[in-house]
């Protein structure tokens, strides 16, 4: 669906009596948002407004700061509720300090370098790599660069660490999940995992989940259950990117000040 941009010259207006031109913001601030990284701009703004809601301005600023058709990516990024929103808001004027404009700029410009940068470059990297392979590099890792350590923990992500979120996020991964994977992804794993696991299934799911199980201990093998895991993994942060479970990892997000 296209939506027409509002065309405001002075939709960006500074306490007092003083007023930013459209396109002195694009020039001064923005600029560094295109249509190769719109994906990753809308993904960083849901954050930083899920961190607080009244950062919601500063989507609408971005929205009239960019160019048209890289504010569509953008809004093409948001549900058809959260569109309507914007244009609504839009068609008033949003009214920030020019300190505010600086200072946000610079939270976003930080992010997306984060995004793009050597951590974003090597989680892609590690993220094809098997369990095995995880496990020993990150032992090796703490072991020769432990100052570095915690940071590049936060980029593995293991089985395990599924086991660490919420409640509802943990049923929320769990209960769509086919019952012959769980089956194999926890015929080995530890009883109070296990118990974990039923806690947020249906009755008869259960029953399946467990009869699986069972029969599994002791006929699948390593990269089967490796396999299987993985696949949980990769649900789960695809959960993670849509919105509809907190960070797995934990989320460095820093929070946009009013």
């Amino acid at each position: 669906m296209n939506y027409k941009m509002v065309d405001k010259q002075d939709i960006i207006n500074l306490v007092g009596n003083e007023t930013v031109n459209i396109d002195q913001v694009k020039k001064e601030h923005f600029a560094y948002i295109n249509k190769e990284n719109a994906y990753h701009t809308a993904h960083v703004l849901k954050k930083i407004i899920k961190s607080k809601e009244e950062n919601m301005k500063y989507l609408y600023l971005v929205i009239s700061s960019v160019e048209p058709d890289v504010a569509q990516r953008i809004m093409e990024e948001f549900d058809d509720e959260m569109r309507a929103q914007i244009i609504a808001e839009m068609l008033s004027l949003i009214q920030f300090t020019k300190k505010e404009i600086e200072q946000f700029d610079k939270i976003l410009r930080k992010l997306l370098t984060e995004q793009f940068g050597g951590r974003y470059v090597l989680a892609k990297i590690v993220e094809f790599l098997d369990i095995d392979q995880k496990t020993l590099l990150n032992d090796t890792v703490a072991s020769r660069y432990p100052e570095t350590a915690s940071s590049f923990r936060k980029i593995m992500l293991f089985f395990e660490d599924l086991f660490n979120v919420s409640d509802k996020d943990f049923a929320r991964i769990f209960s769509d999940i086919p019952s012959d994977v769980l089956s194999i992804a926890f015929c080995q794993m530890p009883e109070d995992k296990i118990e974990k696991l039923y806690g947020v299934m249906p009755k008869g799911i259960k029953n399946m989940v467990q009869q699986g199980i069972e029969f599994g201990k002791n006929k699948y093998s390593k990269t089967e259950i490796k396999k299987s895991q993985q696949y949980i993994i990769e649900y789960s942060k695809n959960l993670e990117v849509d919105g509809f479970i907190e960070p797995i990892l934990g989320d460095d997000v820093a929070k946009a000040k009013k």
